[in-house]
């Protein structure tokens, strides 16, 4: 049978600095950008105002 290993990307013996493709100082974590947080809180926002309408139009509060 022909090779039918399916690749996703990630070594599994890798150590995880050099799964991640890290060099020794670099950082792991990158700050978010302004649009990136705005999006965050408007997407929260609409969760949570979205929640509290379903919860008082479907009676599950009462």
């Amino acid at each position: 049978m022909a090779n039918t290993r399916i690749q996703t990307g990630y070594a599994a013996a890798a150590p995880a600095d050099k799964q991640a493709g890290l060099v020794a100082g670099e950082q792991e974590w990158f700050e978010l950008q302004p649009v990136e947080k705005k999006l965050i809180r408007y997407s929260f926002g609409l969760g949570v105002v979205l929640l509290a309408i379903f919860v008082f139009a479907f009676g599950v509060a009462g």
